[in-house]
């Protein structure tokens, strides 16, 4: 089970992996959320 809902739709959000940032994504709308705290630099 998903941690994240999109706040748009409640859809499940999926994290993504792009050149070692991840962030996560709604695959429905596709929309990108980014919090402050999840980056590990």
């Amino acid at each position: 089970m998903p941690l994240l809902l999109c706040p748009n739709d409640n859809s499940p959000m999926q994290t993504v992996d792009r050149s070692g940032v991840q962030f996560d994504m709604c695959p429905t709308c596709r929309g990108v959320w980014l919090e402050i705290g999840r980056a590990h630099v």
